[in-house]
């Protein structure tokens, strides 16, 4: 073949791509962007951009509210606008989120066309099993006794670490490793019980081989002989899950995992399958929990005045008795702003994630956009969170001190759809208040029992590029060895006090905003 052939046999596949795309968009579809090479400019951005793919495209096209990216075997409709948001919330019997669970199950878990077909079966009536699943199991996570008795024995992890820690006086540590092991190890134990197999080393290095290749490998694009150390660590877990549930450990686990196994077997699934699924959740109970917290604690202890503010709030939440100090969490979650603030805005600046939608049949969004059949609709939370219409010339600044509710009449709030920090709609992430209680409790602990400098000498804002998209939090690219100093009285007796409420500090406001 000649240069000349192989020229014109180029132009001809592309005019003939490009010609396809012509056709088959609908002119009634949001605009069709990234087309220079039909199909793959998409790809190829994404790739070279990143996490910072759709911020990107937001300042491309600024005007267009939604816009149309077409990759191969699917169009991806992709939300700028923060007004389109509730309508895209609302039709959540037409733009559905169980089939990205599916999809998960089938790519990321492994689970087999039966459990597959229980999953995707009566996805919109009470008879289902993710209806059946939402009804039945999160609301040991909203709140009262089951949420309380969780939080109890996640966070006496928490104190035992922090007494090990004070004691022994000032310690070097890697920030985000340690954090990283609070929180996976508190979680896990609160929910598994004491037979938790996460406890056992060899299943923690499974862990950290197979979750970051889970967003890769949900794709479909790639074979899987390129992921086969992560298949290797996610089989491993799978046979822990699978003994952890013929010793039946999870008799004595939390409430959630009682009823989520019952809830299983109900519908029939095979013992293999219920273990994928056991791994599946492991990913959505502490992957971005971790993350979340490091950056939490990083954020205050790294700014003098951010500390200051929070120890000040957080200290009206300990009383001592008897040389024993009382943490009250519903202190922390009620009447701690500040500490509360800085958390939010960790999402706002940290956050990663976006919210998915299938189009179960053609529909008029907002009645003037056609979502075909099929389509994806995404709505990235980093594109809301770096809005400078919705938060003002400082949206690239950490300001910790945000989402603090003024009495002034001439500060604008910011539009509450555009924060994107656990999700929205019906895709709300149901564990936010065991994570937020966990993730504050963890800060307050260590405010108020330590002091923590940086080794290098200066605080130095990790850079976050290589973070995993698997996640919908940043990761650091390197960690940050930090000195931990008890402080006067960090090495007494502490404890949690748990009131029967068990909600964080997100108004009756908030959650009509995040749920519509």
């Amino acid at each position: 073949m000649t240069w000349v052939e192989f020229l014109a046999g180029l132009g001809a596949t592309y005019a003939f791509f490009w010609a396809w795309l012509q056709l088959t968009q609908d002119a009634r579809e949001p605009k069709a962007v990234s087309t220079s090479i039909p199909f793959l400019s998409p790809i190829l951005s994404m790739v070279y951009h990143s996490m910072g793919f759709y911020s990107h495209m937001r300042d491309l096209y600024p005007r267009l509210p939604i816009y149309t990216l077409r990759i191969p075997g699917v169009r991806l409709y992709v939300i700028n606008s923060a007004n389109l948001i509730p309508a895209v919330q609302k039709q959540w019997r037409t733009l559905l989120f169980p089939p990205i669970q599916a999809r998960a199950a089938k790519t990321a878990m492994g689970a087999s066309k039966e459990a597959l077909d229980i999953l995707c079966h009566d996805m919109v009536t009470d008879e289902g099993f993710v209806p059946k699943f939402i009804k039945k199991i999160y609301p040991t996570l909203s709140s009262g006794p089951a949420l309380n008795d969780l939080n109890q024995k996640a966070t006496q992890v928490l104190i035992d670490t922090m007494a090990r820690f004070a004691i022994q006086g000032p310690a070097i540590v890697n920030l985000n490793e340690f954090v990283t092991e609070q929180i996976f190890y508190a979680t896990t134990d609160g929910i598994y019980g004491p037979k938790n197999p996460m406890r056992d080393p060899d299943n923690y290095s499974a862990w950290l081989k197979y979750h970051p290749a889970i967003m890769f490998m949900m794709l479909d694009i790639l074979p899987l002989s390129l992921f086969k150390s992560s298949i290797q660590g996610r089989e491993h877990l799978v046979r822990s899950f699978e003994r952890y549930n013929d010793e039946k450990g999870y008799t004595s686990g939390s409430v959630f995992i009682q009823r989520w196994m019952d809830h299983f077997q109900s519908f029939g699934l095979s013992k293999n399958d219920i273990a994928r699924f056991h791994v599946g959740g492991l990913f959505a109970l502490v992957a971005n929990t971790s993350p979340t917290a490091f950056w939490m604690t990083y954020r205050v202890f790294s700014n003098p005045e951010t500390l200051e503010d929070c120890r000040s709030e957080v200290s009206k939440a300990v009383t001592k008795k008897d040389d024993v100090y009382t943490l009250d969490s519903s202190i922390i979650k009620n009447s701690c702003p500040i500490l509360v603030s800085t958390f939010q805005e960790v999402f706002r600046v940290h956050g990663m994630g976006n919210s998915v939608r299938v189009a179960s049949e053609d529909y008029m969004l907002d009645n003037q956009y056609l979502i075909k059949r099929g389509g994806l609709i995404m709505i990235p939370g980093r594109v809301q969170h770096s809005d400078r219409d919705i938060w003002g010339d400082s949206w690239s600044e950490f300001n910790h001190q945000r989402f603090l509710r003024t009495q002034s009449t001439s500060t604008k709030r910011p539009n509450p759809v555009a924060f994107r920090g656990f999700g929205g709609g019906t895709s709300l992430c149901p564990g936010r208040h065991f994570a937020t209680a966990e993730i504050l409790l963890l800060a307050a602990m260590l405010i108020m029992r330590f002091d923590m400098h940086p080794l290098s000498g200066k605080w130095a804002l990790p850079s976050r590029d290589k973070s995993s998209q698997a996640e919908a939090m940043e990761q650091p690219d390197e960690d940050v060895k930090v000195k931990l100093i008890p402080r006067a009285g960090g090495d007494k007796e502490w404890r949690i006090a748990f009131s029967d409420s068990a909600e964080p500090h997100i108004t009756a406001e908030d959650e009509r905003n995040e749920s519509h």
